[in-house]
């Protein structure tokens, strides 16, 4: 399955099985899945903040930010992961950002100190 992948340094177009076990291992741990688009999922590990993994990307909209290593996929009427498309990174790049130290300390002034 053809994803787009947020890991380490790296980041894009990436290929991995389309298996529970090879996303599980992909994100490091249990899957969480959280709605982007009708279509679209950004697939993280569902105790990135509980095990201490890095700030990973944020999603604009809800401005939550994501720990761990993440993945965006499709998905179908079933649930079922489908390979993310060409054309569906300019939404990514729309709704995902990576993290930068820069958006990190302002999310952590405004989260736990109420400043900007």
């Amino acid at each position: 399955m053809r994803v787009y992948g947020f890991k380490k340094d790296e980041q894009g177009f990436m290929d991995i099985e389309n298996t529970l076990q090879a996303e599980q291992e992909f994100v490091g741990g249990l899957i969480e899945c959280t709605v982007l688009t009708e279509e679209i999922d950004l697939v993280c590990n569902d105790e990135g903040w509980l095990i201490g993994l890095e700030p990973r990307v944020m999603i604009r909209e809800l401005e939550t930010i994501i720990a761990g290593d993440c993945f965006i996929c499709r998905h179908d009427r079933q649930g079922n992961f489908k390979s993310i498309k060409d054309e569906d990174l300019e939404l990514i790049n729309s709704k995902v950002k990576p993290i930068s130290e820069e958006a990190l300390f302002k999310a952590v002034l405004l989260n736990y100190f109420g400043l900007l």
